[in-house]
């Protein structure tokens, strides 16, 4: 749906949500600036998942899933 009526933002948002949705976000937050962290889920949140699902051969996959270094998910097992 290409409707030149919106601004391509909310054109973009009506295609990727709706038109509902779209309507939704811009009576709650028009004239703010939006900025989304990179990853979806908290550290505390993941460092619970981290510990729960390590089995002590998959820390490469953890954090790919995650989207945190090696190197932080070794950390969080200590």
């Amino acid at each position: 749906m290409s409707d030149d009526k919106y601004n391509i933002i909310y054109q973009e948002l009506i295609e990727l949500i709706g038109l509902d949705n779209t309507l939704k976000i811009y009576h709650t937050y028009n004239g703010q600036q939006l900025s989304l962290p990179k990853r979806l889920y908290s550290k505390e949140y993941v460092e619970m998942k981290v510990k729960e699902e390590y089995d002590d051969t998959n820390i490469k996959k953890l954090a790919q899933k995650y989207s945190y270094t090696e190197r932080w998910i070794y950390d969080k097992l200590k």
